[in-house]
């Protein structure tokens, strides 16, 4: 059994459970830290220190922060600078070291004298003599003796940029960050996790309604606003069912008055037969893309790996096959998730358009990071940068009449559109830097 904060938890309480077992983290660290650890030497030396490193004994570094140094000089030690003397002090730190007083040195930082013990203590601002066996501490010292072989030197080292509380306390901080950084990554993970999975389903569902819906799953927030989004996504599919539905019947039931018209003016003069016909052509043209729209906007297909290199050179070859003025450029390996049949699609109905509006046509297909880039480019007159987008929408042409010999009904880009949006890419015509207009497709590629 996995164990860890229950799913769906909100994230208020999982919030405040990350909180707690970070304070239970950062104490278990302190707790660990004063069970191994050493207690600090206090920063300080006692006149008995001083007097042990000058004849040899302890008080050498190693044993505490700042132990005194110890070096032999030919002359004797003179003070720093603040620093003061005192006979008493001397005196006993000759007795300690068995040497008359005038072969011993001794120098402090005179406010140093009283902060934990002197030889001297303040009474009513007189200084009056401590007691003999009170001790004595130094924070900043020099002392010497005089040896056979010269001055035998001990002094306190210069004060460290950070002093051990300070590497404790950094130790601290260190060792407790390192205790949290697993629980907070796994803590975010499992937050940011269904917020990624969510927003890449809000953002399926925004290119396609019947997309899969989103998974109730997570902190229970996350949970409440899939199951809204989910509701939403059902209703937005039943209204674009129900309104493709309907501009599916009346397009298809426009076929027979439409047939009935056409057997009715076989008795009609020439002239106006030809004209009536003529209409009657381009009403079931329209009425046969409109139809093949709407079966394309809510049809499902199963995706599968396509060679969108191999496609694109596919129709290349058909559309030279058929004498088309159709010309293949650069040709990269790129592989995408798709339907096989809708990309056909699109990428044919982009050169219906620009072999119709442009005279002739170049193809190409190049890697561009994660992408693939389809390029289908003409040498037409170009558009207006203004008129560009609107061509995308629902029965608009580059040609404003209704000349059925200069293109469609206004179709062709609107299902390309909608194809790539339904494979994850993106579609743009501009205008090209030579003259033409060119559509520029973005598919994202499976490697």
């Amino acid at each position: 059994m996995k164990l860890g904060v229950p799913r769906g938890l909100p994230i208020f309480w999982q919030t405040l459970l990350l909180v707690l077992a970070s304070l239970a983290a950062s104490q278990l660290v302190t707790i660990a830290m004063f069970a191994v650890m050493d207690p600090p030497r206090p920063d300080f030396n006692r006149l008995g220190d001083v007097a042990d490193a000058l004849v040899g004994g302890r008080g050498e570094r190693g044993q505490r922060e700042r132990a005194l140094l110890v070096r032999q000089a030919r002359e004797a030690p003179a003070p720093g600078e603040g620093m003061t003397s005192d006979p008493a002090f001397t005196r006993r730190l000759a007795e300690r070291v068995g040497q008359p007083v005038e072969q011993v040195r001794l120098y402090f930082e005179p406010d140093q004298r009283a902060a934990f013990g002197d030889d001297r203590r303040r009474h009513n601002h007189r200084l009056v003599p401590l007691r003999r066996g009170e001790p004595i501490f130094f924070n900043t010292v020099i002392a010497g003796i005089e040896t056979a072989d010269g001055w035998r030197v001990v002094k306190t080292p210069p004060r460290p940029l950070i002093a051990g509380w300070q590497k404790r306390m950094l130790l601290w901080f260190a060792l407790s960050a390192l205790a949290l950084v697993p629980l907070a990554w796994w803590f975010a993970r499992r937050l940011t996790r269904p917020i990624r999975s969510f927003a890449d389903a809000a953002e399926r569902m925004g290119r396609d309604p019947l997309a899969p819906q989103v998974a109730e799953e997570g902190p229970a927030e996350l949970r409440q606003t899939a199951h809204a989004l989910n509701l939403m996504q059902e209703r937005i599919a039943a209204y674009v069912a129900e309104r493709t539905a309907m501009i599916g019947a009346i397009a298809h039931d426009l076929r027979t008055p439409l047939a009935r018209i056409a057997f009715r003016i076989e008795g009609a003069p020439d002239e106006v037969r030809d004209k009536v016909q003529a209409d009657i052509e381009q009403m079931r043209a329209m009425i046969a893309a409109t139809i093949g729209f709407v079966r394309g906007s809510t049809s499902s297909h199963e995706a599968t790996d396509v060679d969108l290199g191999a496609l694109i050179a596919g129709l290349a070859r058909e559309e030279v096959d058929m004498g088309r003025p159709v010309t293949v450029g650069q040709i990269d390996p790129l592989r995408v998730r798709g339907d096989r049949l809708a990309l056909a699609r699109l990428f044919q109905n982009l050169i219906d358009n620009g072999v119709a509006y442009g005279g002739r046509v170049e193809l190409s297909a190049v890697r561009d990071g994660r992408d693939a880039v389809v390029t289908i480019a003409d040498h037409g007159p170009g558009l207006p940068d203004d008129q560009i987008e609107r061509l995308f929408q629902p029965f608009e042409r580059g040609d404003p009449s209704r000349n059925r010999e200069t293109g469609g009904i206004g179709l062709g880009l609107t299902i390309a559109r909608s194809i790539v949006q339904e494979h994850g890419g993106t579609l743009a015509l501009r205008n090209r830097a030579g003259g033409g207009l060119e559509a520029v497709c973005h598919i994202p590629t499976r490697d």
